[in-house]
């Protein structure tokens, strides 16, 4: 019998045991290997990192109170997200980046002695899965990939100050700004005051709550003035950077496909706006005021009440949908749609699906209150809300985002809307420089 060469065996089983460590931590070095790399890669086209890159020298990108803010009047943070122009505000401890819309997007009342989370604002920004709530959050293109929840500041302010906030939410993806990120961007020697009157998150003791004016002070109310609604959002940490330096001209892009929500629509001469986008349907405000012979044309609401009749002689509502209507080269492609033709009142605390789950049918009606307003240029133009129903006064948007009542029979510019099928839109892509189109 042959007898067993010990030495062999101890140099089998050594060979097998370094073989078997090259292989489990040579598999594990090559695994962290590509991972470090898919990270440098991810990093490296980025948004966050083009910003610190862009902005090393910048004096009014700075810490502030132990945050990274873009401070001042004169600075370079536009982003374009969803069609619409954002300023970004700071970059958050985790990378994450947040940002203000540059305008208003609508106009509401908070609602009286109400804090931020039980706000009619939040219910309009947010999606709460009930009708009429989320309105902005279902605009947007596709949040879950571009957006973190933010957090939002429910402390109560007493006085005007910039200490840090201590009772924070984040169970939204939209907010308002507090004070606190107010003053420390610079208040009203900043890019935030840009003479609107637009809402905080924050409130004081006495269920008042705090607001920007058109000078850039902050002052409080009872939550019953209709002011505007700068939108704050929360862009996740390291999403990939597309285009642009951050100027207005050449904001930053994170998209590499635009939705439909917020871009321009060419249609004849004419340039609308998608303001509102359902399963087949865009619903498109015009671009400009409505004019004759280059004129703006003023038109009275109505003799009768708010309640909106294309049947009405001598109404709006008659003009737009027999003058207006046909004088249009696409007329046969504006679908007849039901319309919000709601009130707006302080009977139910200001709640703003009262002017949405009242319709009418028709083919050309006006915005709402509700609705999002994307061009912020256009004032003294009528809605077709009344403060009650079927009312002799109707609301009317103000320069400077504020919105107030008009006796019906008074004029008003005209910003007419229109409903077309979405499959009509086959040319362009939907910037202003190159609208969608229809064949």
């Amino acid at each position: 019998m042959k007898k067993l060469n010990i030495q062999k065996v101890f140099w089998f089983i050594s060979f097998l045991f370094i073989l078997s460590c090259c292989i489990f931590y040579g598999t594990r070095f090559l695994k962290l290997y590509l991972e470090n790399k898919k990270v440098e890669i991810k990093e490296e086209n980025s948004l966050i990192k083009v910003i610190r890159e862009n902005n090393a020298e910048n004096k009014n990108f700075q810490i502030v109170n132990g945050q990274n803010y873009f401070t001042n009047n004169d600075t370079n943070n536009y982003l374009e997200y969803s069609n619409i122009m954002w300023r970004i505000i700071k970059v958050n401890s985790d990378n994450s980046i947040t940002a203000i819309a540059d305008n208003s997007l609508t106009s509401l009342a908070f609602g009286k002695n109400l804090n931020y989370e039980d706000s009619q604002i939040n219910k309009w920004l947010n999606n709460f899965d009930e009708e009429y709530t989320g309105i902005l959050e279902n605009s947007l293109n596709e949040v879950e990939t571009y957006l973190q929840k933010t957090s939002t500041c429910i402390d109560t302010y007493n006085e005007i100050t910039n200490t840090p906030c201590s009772n924070t939410t984040e169970k939204y993806y939209l907010s308002l700004l507090s004070i606190a990120d107010y003053l420390n961007i610079g208040s009203k020697d900043s890019y935030l005051n840009n003479d609107e009157f637009y809402y905080l998150s924050s409130t004081n003791d006495e269920n008042k709550i705090w607001y920007i004016n058109d000078d850039g002070e902050v002052s409080s109310n009872s939550g019953t003035d209709i002011l505007g609604i700068k939108p704050v959002i929360t862009i996740k940490a390291n999403i990939d950077y597309v285009s642009g330096d951050g100027t207005k001209d050449n904001p930053y892009k994170i998209e590499k496909e635009n939705n439909l929500f917020g871009a321009y629509v060419k249609l004849d001469d004419d340039i609308w706006r998608i303001y509102q986008v359902n399963e087949t349907e865009v619903r498109l405000m015009l671009n400009n005021y409505l004019q004759v012979s280059g004129n703006n044309l003023t038109y009275n609401y109505s003799k009768k009440t708010s309640y909106y009749d294309d049947y009405s002689y001598g109404s709006i509502a008659y003009y737009l949908n027999h003058t207006f209507l046909n004088s249009l080269s696409y007329k046969d492609k504006i679908k007849e749609v039901y319309w919000p033709n709601g009130y707006y009142n302080s009977d139910n605390n200001y709640d703003y699906t009262t002017a949405l789950n009242s319709e009418i049918n028709s083919k050309v009606a006006l915005m709402s209150i509700g609705n999002i307003f994307l061009n912020s240029d256009l004032t003294n133009y009528s809605t077709m809300t009344g403060s009650i129903e079927k009312g002799n006064y109707i609301y009317v948007m103000q320069s400077s985002n504020k919105i107030y009542t008009r006796n019906i029979s008074g004029e008003s510019n005209i910003i007419p809307t229109i409903s077309i099928e979405k499959e009509l839109l086959t040319k362009g892509n939907g910037t202003y420089d190159n609208p969608y189109e229809m064949e």
